[in-house]
């Protein structure tokens, strides 16, 4: 039986009071003893655990790490921790399976095996990237929709109200802002002939989350909703309100978390072991159905650097060899490089291969790492790319993902500081057809043939 929510909110107030500094340190301290416990090493050689052995590892290590020092909530200044069988039976009474959207759109997310040959869900559209306005939102995600590669579609933003009024976090703004903006979606979707498709979009308050919820326009009951927790394991009452209205709504709760690589983690075998720790917070204290099992490096724009696909890979299979939880690692989602590059394309292959060989789904969209206030940074060829290199990736075993992966880091990794910068929407597609200019297509059609050559088996 699960630990009841209000049992967790209950421990944010009742838990040992720390101070957030001293927790953190805490981090550091913790992740350097077990790594020396379970004897994990990271060999930048190689890039993926072939064996899982090293991975079965890391999620032990994970799950003490998350027993002894538990969640931190920022809002109390608590830590919130729960006892082994707690836990235990947290992820045994975890669903292995949920099912979003509706009608002909429904899609069904399943636990995926390393290596497996279970579906990865893909969503993707430009996750949190800015439009120009309207018009250009509609169009772009109209575009991305329209591929039958994508399971699903993230949200982009709108920096403005009517083109002259700024939208700011935590006022009427972006209550106001993100509401319309789902409402763009929703068109968006019918148009494309997939009105049932599933639509995530994360505003930065739990406020404005909720109020983009209402079946008419906005977010509908079974696109389910997303909280996150803070790096690193850490969660504040504006994350928790998003489980609460989600649990009283009867939602699919999807959760987020990452660790970092030269934060409190420090190493990547310390990020590893605590990307684990942060899925089953993600579970536990969140309440979480399924949850992205994210890594990023501290210094480096892109999340898909060597270390970075060593740790977040290797906690993904760990969760995925030994549990039947439904992970989802979108580790390729935010290449250095921008659209209508090769540079762009490999990174994300990289990413995506990793993650769905290792057992993930791929759900949290895609853009350049870095977009600033650079508008229709993107269009719907990269989310096609992300679909097609998931679900060729399907049935690949770890042999051959790690070769892959290691050509394409000899192709990309030494251009991650000073990465192609691309080029936006409207230097890249025919804006009335909704079709790549022929430029853009040949270079796609140019890496994809260089994929499958390296044994990557796209679907036709």
């Amino acid at each position: 039986m699960r630990l009841s929510f209000w049992e967790v909110l209950q421990r944010t107030k009742e838990g040992p009071i720390v101070e957030e500094k001293q927790f953190d340190l805490s981090i550091f301290k913790k992740v350097g003893e077990l790594q020396r416990k379970y004897d994990i090493k990271y060999d930048p050689e190689k890039p993926l655990d072939v064996s899982g052995d090293l991975a079965d590892r890391v999620y032990q290590a994970g799950i003490e790490f998350f027993l002894d020092m538990g969640t931190y909530c920022t809002t109390t200044r608590r830590v919130i921790k729960l006892t082994e069988r707690e836990l235990q039976a947290e992820i045994a009474s975890s669903p292995d399976h949920v099912e979003l959207g509706q009608g002909e759109d429904r899609i069904k997310v399943v636990h995926r095996d390393v290596e497996g040959d279970q579906e990865p869900i893909v969503v993707a559209g430009i996750q949190t990237a800015p439009f120009s306005d309207e018009e250009m939102m509609f169009k772009i995600t109209k575009g991305c929709a329209m591929d039958r590669c994508v399971d699903g579609i993230w949200g982009g933003i709108l920096l403005k109200i009517d083109g002259k009024y700024d939208v700011i976090a935590g006022t009427p703004s972006e209550i106001y802002q993100y509401r319309k903006m789902v409402a763009i979606m929703r068109k968006a979707i019918e148009a494309a002939g997939r009105p049932g498709m599933v639509i995530i979009n994360n505003a930065p308050t739990s406020l404005a989350t909720i109020a983009m919820y209402g079946e008419e326009s906005g977010l509908r009951r079974t696109d389910g909703i997303e909280t996150t927790g803070i790096s690193e394991v850490k969660v504040a009452y504006d994350d928790l309100n998003r489980s609460a209205f989600g649990l009283a709504n009867g939602m699919h709760i999807h959760g987020s978390h990452s660790s970092v690589i030269g934060g409190f983690s420090a190493t990547p075998e310390g990020a590893a072991i605590v990307a684990v720790a942060g899925a089953l917070q993600l579970v536990a204290v969140h309440k979480a159905e399924s949850f992205r099992c994210g890594v990023t490096e501290a210094l480096v724009k892109s999340r898909v650097t060597r270390k970075e696909l060593w740790a977040a890979g290797t906690a993904i299979q760990g969760l995925s060899r030994n549990t039947r939880l439904i992970v989802d690692g979108s580790i390729g989602d935010h290449p250095a490089a921008g659209p209508g590059t090769k540079q762009y394309f490999y990174e994300s292959a990289a990413g995506h291969i990793v993650s769905t060989v290792m057992g993930g789904h791929s759900t949290q969209g895609t853009r350049k790492y870095v977009v600033g206030t650079v508008c229709n940074y993107g269009t719907p060829l990269e989310s096609r790319w992300m679909g097609e290199v998931c679900k060729g990736a399907v049935g690949m075993d770890r042999a051959t993902a790690n070769r892959i992966v290691k050509y394409l880091l000899a192709i990309y990794e030494d251009r991650l500081a000073d990465a192609p910068e691309g080029e936006t929407f409207e230097k890249l597609y025919d804006q009335e057809k909704l079709e790549p200019l022929p430029h853009y297509q040949r270079l796609y059609e140019e890496v994809k043939e260089e994929l499958r050559g390296q044994g990557l088996h796209f679907r036709e």
